[in-house]
């Protein structure tokens, strides 16, 4: 009969000992989610940072556009659309080596496919510099890639699609159609 009654007194303290530590972490975490919802530690939202996901649902103003209907290589590429899209505030970006203030992005959209989704990224090219990791939209019929800088858009490039990093030029799939400004650009074309 003692046996049973100092198991029991054992087992009790456990429990009295694990349901505290239960009640202890919980409070802990408790109180941490609801700190992130107090206004002193948010952020204001001028100082927010414009992502990649906010920029691909801002509207833009279309640059250029090809007229190609049919895909070509093996990449299954038809055409592209260049957009400008005005951020909604001012963001510090690096631009070849250098930290700028920009108010502007732009969009380069491949078109074609249906592109296949493959763990390697998709990379943009104009001509032999390659512009950034493309982002697949839902139809997977086109592919866009966000830049900053300006100056790679220039008029007369070939543009390229390919998977991997963005040093390897040898599997690369050019437009049918040179980058085309139609004008609408503005000052610098």
């Amino acid at each position: 009969m003692r046996l049973v009654y100092n198991d029991r007194r054992r087992r009790g303290w456990k429990n009295i000992l694990l349901t505290t530590s239960f009640l202890f972490l919980f409070s802990a975490c408790g109180s941490l989610a609801f700190a992130q919802d107090t206004p002193a530690n948010n952020t204001s939202t001028n100082q927010e940072e414009v992502t990649v996901t906010d920029i691909l649902k801002l509207e833009g103003r279309v640059l250029g556009e090809g007229t190609n209907t049919k895909t070509v290589g093996q990449h299954k590429v038809k055409s592209y659309r260049v957009e400008e899209v005005t951020l909604p505030r001012m963001q510090e970006v690096r631009i070849k080596g250098e930290t700028r203030s920009v108010g502007k992005a732009f969009r380069l959209t491949i078109k074609g496919g249906p592109f296949p989704v493959r763990a390697m990224p998709p990379v943009i090219w104009l001509d032999e510099t390659a512009i950034g990791y493309g982002i697949e939209n839902e139809d997977l019929n086109e592919i866009t890639v966000i830049t900053y800088d300006e100056s790679a858009l220039v008029e007369g490039a070939t543009i390229y699609l390919s998977y991997g990093d963005k040093k390897n030029k040898e599997d690369r799939t050019a437009l049918p159609e040179k980058l085309k400004l139609g004008g609408a650009k503005g000052g610098k074309q």
